[in-house]
């Protein structure tokens, strides 16, 4: 299980957004990969498994939901 938060779209680490004038905003994330250009995603977004894994190995987090409900999730882990 990750500590960090990972990228909905690909899946790979992201990092906290430093806004212009150098402070840490703590509620935006930003994938180096996929701003790259290198993400191959093809659109389809995550599944309920893939959101349900990603909100289990972030401490049952209300921030990484990705739009589905605690209980969908809940559902998608058991």
């Amino acid at each position: 299980m990750s500590r960090y938060a990972m990228c909905p779209e690909c899946g790979h680490r992201m990092r906290r957004y430093i806004n212009s004038y150098g402070y840490w905003d703590g509620e935006t994330y930003e994938c180096d990969y996929c701003n790259s250009g290198d993400c191959d995603d093809d659109d389809e977004g995550l599944s309920v498994y893939e959101a349900a894994d990603i909100w289990a190995s972030n401490g049952k987090d209300e921030d990484y939901t990705f739009g589905f409900s605690e209980e969908e999730l809940e559902d998608a882990l058991n």
